[in-house]
């Protein structure tokens, strides 16, 4: 899937205003290239340098605010323990006790885990103006490189700039954290009598020391708070204490006291202490109160750290209502001015109430509410729609973070209150509800979906409600919308502003059946267009879901010249600059990740090196880390480098490295964090990847998985998956005089399906045997301008013609290339009546079916009984009595005997893993160079400059190896393209729009697709088309004629087809 597929999956759902609009950007590049095309001039990048230096602008203001809001925060609890000096922050960790550290840890990780979620941010904007400059790049010509780099540059400079500070504030960070832990681990041998909290009371003074220690014991006991009061007593008259030191050491005991979890300590202090010595409380103290309960979760799920404060005896943890009903404690003696300090904001612009929203503290945030409750139900609205320095009000925070129960209290109160009566409660409904859907947070997305304003329509300013559920593809969030929205007509086809998508169009686009279903019961409706002119329809059957296509009904589509859609695509000129492949060199082209759907296929996994089990998911768990991929032989080394994790669709983006000798070849990979910093490795041979197999064999399975060490204790920190394949130079020569010839005729063009068609089980016409020399003469007399046939390779190497994966003319399911060319012919031979085939001149006389035929009729249908192809189908290609059999042919026979004007589509029928796996055999083959190598020098030992040739396949890389070798024959890569049931679980044959990209990416001549998407949407012949690939179909659809008119009339270039006779008539 592309970057703009994904975009809103990378992105931090609460701050999806704050993005690059890269959607917006593509579309409006898109438009003046389009543009400069139809006026037939150079693309003017003015407006587009304009539109992304403004982007870039708010990006920078969002991030640099965001970046110092952290700053701010880190200073704070530095500040709170005594820590504000960079240079003695590690030092005067020591100072602090155990309860101390526990809470300095937990708010430190809370801080790290936003910084990590701000590196993401950052991440996934910078990839998407890289990626507007490469595009813009693509279309610079000569005048305007210099100008683009200029800028270009600006923008480089200024990532550097964050990604220093980003890193520099992650490892002061890290240190910080690691420091911590040490302190911990000390405390827990050494317990300490100090309290860094203490100390920020003017610095270290001489007139503490003297109670330091019994102070601090008091409150780690919290059993002595009967001693507390004297001691307190007796500092009071202490000449040398000064009251204002004193009330600060009185709050400050409180304080220590609340981190320390000394309930009795902290209540005797906040109830009377405070009033004795004139101390107050004030929003601080509530706020510390609540950050100290909160934040005792935020080490779950790192075992490490979670030991670590378990071991200090932190056993507060739990929400057992210890800091609740202290923060009750406190409200009660706010007194007089209690509104006042509720409605104060910290630095961060936060009241109590953000607070206890935050960590889901439902006692708190009632307690603040019922404040206002007397005042009237607006006042109570309004602080619940307050928003803080990031402009987060306490609604966001407890959806954000899941907190059902505060949710629930926030609406009962918003839901009696009109929208005017508040500011922007609609937009705020709108977008909580948004960050509920993508968190898929369940039961806050059930309690939004019937409130009042969520239903409210947008009018197409943004993406609806219904948009967002039915973009995540949860039938259950959308029906809880269609239940509960009373606005169901006007919402359910309002489009979003940048491609004019309605509900269904998205539905359609990321393949969501379920809500499809239940959109079109809701009357969703069908043929509305977007803004370039697309049906939802079509956008279904270009990715691949047909079944989803063929449930909506677009519409009058049969008129092919509507304008608007896939017909409007500019015709796109072939690539000016194809890749340069030499050919006396090898090339390994290298995936990251899997290329089949349903393998475990993560590019890069990580794991906790302490347990040597995978991390928890985490979108930020490769933060800063980049890879080094480099593959080199002995005499050369190249390498590429890629930013963890990946956020673009590299399938059609593989590494290619040039190398002299494969096997001698050594694959690796290194990770580095912060771009420079080693941290792990793997390696491995590539010839060893494939050994075990014998001689000239390899493994069907091209996905491999290696370890990754640390780089200091060498132990398996992760693993990397990657998919590759090796193309070396064709061993044979290429006549000079053959050239490439364009596949591309007047208008459509016929192809023989297997010659006159492949055999089925129908009787309702004669069928000739498929794949045979009498069947490929007898459809280019009925009008075919192309034979398709199947080439395999024998074990000893021979290329014969035929489809199956395995002989079970033979009894067994032994594959075809397990078998020797003696053992493919003699089952041949056993079906022939006489010593030679049909198509050779005989003598006029009838042949009689003998007893003695019959007999062995009967013997070649009981060895094929039991075989899983004759099980499947019921019948075996090419078997006499079924079908007019003949012999099995060689491809040097084709190449022989066929007249020249019959033009040739060769099939290159590489064996594929779901093949082998429906037979039941080993997955391997032949080695795919020696395969492709053996066809290709039996067609060039027989130069045919008059006979047009087109080499095709469904297998990937047999295509790209096709390209690499040689370019005298055009390639077609064939590819169901979605057609359900998917057997062949190949990502890059997917759907049309994969299937497009690959071509390009190779530089193919063109695709043959399953009939079925042509015939659902017409109109998408022209998106291939429009692209500079030749459009051919196949399958059962293409022996109807009505079909086939339908496709010649939308321009396909040629269809295969089982009834050569009767399409050729039909087509005139």
């Amino acid at each position: 899937m592309k970057f703009t597929h994904n975009y809103h999956r990378h992105q931090i759902p609460e701050w999806t205003s704050s993005y690059v609009p890269y959607a917006a950007l593509s579309r409006q590049l898109k438009h003046i290239v389009c543009e400069a095309e139809l006026m037939g001039r150079e693309p003017f990048f003015d407006e587009i340098y304009g539109s992304l230096a403004g982007s870039v602008e708010s990006f920078n203001k969002c991030y640099e605010g965001r970046y110092q809001f952290l700053c701010a925060r880190r200073a704070e609890i530095l500040k709170a323990y005594g820590l504000e000096s960079e240079g003695n922050v590690l030092s005067k960790i020591g100072d602090a006790n155990c309860a101390e550290l526990g809470n300095l840890l937990n708010a430190v990780v809370e801080l790290r885990g936003d910084s990590d979620k701000l590196q993401w941010y950052y991440r996934v904007n910078a990839e998407a103006i890289d990626l507007i400059h490469a595009k813009i790049e693509r279309h610079c010509v000569h005048p305007m490189v210099k100008t683009h780099r200029s800028r270009k540059s600006r923008w480089m400079d200024m990532t550097a700039d964050w990604e220093t500070r980003s890193t520099q504030f992650g490892e002061s960070l890290s240190m910080l954290t690691a420091g911590i832990a040490r302190s911990c681990a000390n405390a827990k041998l050494h317990p300490g009598e100090g309290s860094s909290c203490l100390d920020c009371v003017g610095g270290r003074h001489t007139w503490l020391d003297d109670y330091r220690a019994s102070l601090v014991s008091f409150i780690r006991e919290d059993n002595k708070s009967w001693e507390l009061a004297p001691m307190l007593e007796k500092m009071s008259v202490d000449d040398a204490i000064m009251g204002l030191h004193f009330r600060a050491l009185v709050y400050d005991l409180a304080l220590l006291a609340i981190v320390s979890g000394a309930r009795d300590s902290a209540a005797f202090l906040l109830e009377k202490a405070f009033t004795r010595y004139g101390a107050a409380v004030d929003h601080n103290v509530l706020n510390q109160i609540i950050a100290v309960v909160g934040r005792r979760g935020v080490l779950n799920g790192q075992s490490s750290l979670k030991l670590l404060t378990c071991s200090l005896g932190d056993d507060t943890g739990g929400q057992d209502g210890m800091g609740e009903s202290l923060f009750l404690r406190a409200v009660e003696r706010l007194g007089p001015d209690g509104e006042d300090i509720l409605l104060s904001t910290d630095i961060l612009g936060r009241r109590p109430l953000h607070y206890g929203a935050m960590y889901g503290l439902q006692t708190v945030c009632q307690r603040i509410l019922r404040y206002f409750e007397e005042r009237g139900l607006l006042r109570l609205a309004r602080q619940i729609l307050t928003v803080d320095s990031q402009g987060q009000t306490p609604l966001h925070y407890a959806v954000i973070n899941n907190h059902a129960g505060v949710t629930r209290i926030f609406l009962d109160v918003l839901d009696g209150v009109e929208d005017s009566e508040t500011q922007n409660q609609t937009a705020i409904s709108n977008e909580v509800f948004s960050i509920a859907v993508k968190y898929q947070h369940d039961e806050i997305v059930y309690m939004l979906a019937k409130c009042r304003a969520v239903s409210h329509p947008s009018h197409g300013e943004t993406e609806t409600a219904l948009y967002i559920a039915a973009q995540s593809g949860r039938a259950d969030y959308v029906e809880a919308l269609l239940n509960h929205n009373k606005d169901i007509d006007l919402n359910i086809n309002t489009p979003e502003p940048i491609h004019g998508w309605t509900p269904l169009f998205i539905a359609c686009v990321e393949g969501h059946h379920a809500v499809v279903r239940l959109l079109l019961r809701a009357g969703a409706k069908q043929d509305i267009r977007d803004q370039l002119g697309w049906t939802a329809k079509e956008h279904a059957a270009l990715r691949g879901h047909l079944e989803i296509a063929d449930m909506v009904d677009a519409g009058n589509t049969d008129d092919l010249d509507i304008s608007g859609g896939p017909s409007s695509v500019l015709p796109k000129t072939a690539p000016t600059e194809k890749a340069i492949f030499r050919k006396n060199r090898s090339y390994v082209i290298v995936n990251l990740g899997a290329l089949q759907y349903g393998q475990r296929g993560e590019a890069l996994e990580l794991r906790d090196s302490s347990h040597s089990l995978p991390m928890p998911k985490s979108v930020y768990a490769h933060n800063g880390l980049s890879m080094e991929i480099s593959i080199g032989d002995g005499r050369d080394t190249n390498s590429h480098r890629v930013q963890l994790p990946l956020l673009r669709d590299m399938l059609n983006e593989p590494f290619v490295f040039p190398v002299v000798d494969p096997t001698e070849a050594v694959i690796s990979f290194k990770l580095f964090r912060a771009g420079h910093r080693l941290v792990g490795s793997g390696a491995a041979l590539l010839k060893s990847l494939n050994d075990g197999l014998g001689e000239g064999r390899e493994s069907l399975v091209r996905t491999r998985t290696i370890a990754i060490l640390e780089r200091e204790k060498l132990g398996v920190m992760g693993t990397v998956t990657f998919t590759f394949v090796v193309a070396g130079p064709v061993d044979c020569a290429v006549s000079r005089s053959l050239q490439s010839r364009d596949v591309r005729g007047g208008g459509v063009q016929l192809v023989g399906h297997r010659g006159l068609g492949q055999n089925t089980a129908s009787r309702t016409y004669l069928q000739m045997g498929e794949n045979t020399i009498e069947s490929f003469l007898s459809a280019a007399k009925q009008g075919a301008a192309f034979v398709e046939f199947d080439v395999q390779l024998t074990r000893d190497l021979v290329p014969i013609i035929y489809h199956d994966f395995s002989l079970s003319e033979s009894g067994t399911d032994v594959a075809i290339h397990d078998l020797s060319f003696d053992q493919f012919a003699y089952a041949s031979k056993l079906q022939s009546t006489i010593n030679q085939p049909i198509c050779m001149p005989t003598k006029p006389r009838s042949r009689s079916l003998t007893k003695a035929h019959e007999r062995e009729l009967e013997g070649t249908r009981q060895r094929m009984m039991h075989t899983i192809d004759f099980t499947s189908k019921g019948f075996k290609p090419n078997t006499r009595g079924d079908f007019i059999q003949d012999s099995f042919a060689t491809l040097d026979e084709l190449l022989v005997q066929l007249p020249q004007s019959i033009s040739f589509n060769v099939e290159i029928k590489y064996p594929r893993l779901h093949e082998a796996a429906e037979a039941g055999v080993v997955p391997a083959s032949i080695e795919i160079n020696t395969f492709i190598d053996k066809i290709l020098s039996q067609i060039f030992h027989h130069p045919q400059p008059n006979r047009s040739i087109i080499l095709s396949s469904f297998t990937p890389e047999v295509c790209i190896l096709l390209a690499i070798k040689q370019q005298v024959y055009p390639v077609m890569f064939i590819t169901n393209a979605g057609k359900p049931p998917m057997t062949d679980m190949e990502m890059r044959a997917g759907s049309m729009k994969a299937a497009v990209r690959f071509a390009k990416r190779w530089n193919l001549a063109g695709i043959v697709f399953a009939s079925e998407s042509l015939v659902l949407c017409p109109r998408l012949v022209k998106y291939v088309k429009g692209r500079s690939l030749v459009c051919g179909s196949y399958g059962a659809q293409n022996n109807c004629p009505e079909y086939a008119k339908m496709q010649a009339a939308a321009g396909v270039d040629l269809i295969m087809t089982d009834r050569v006779g009767l399409i050729s008539a039909a087509l005139g």
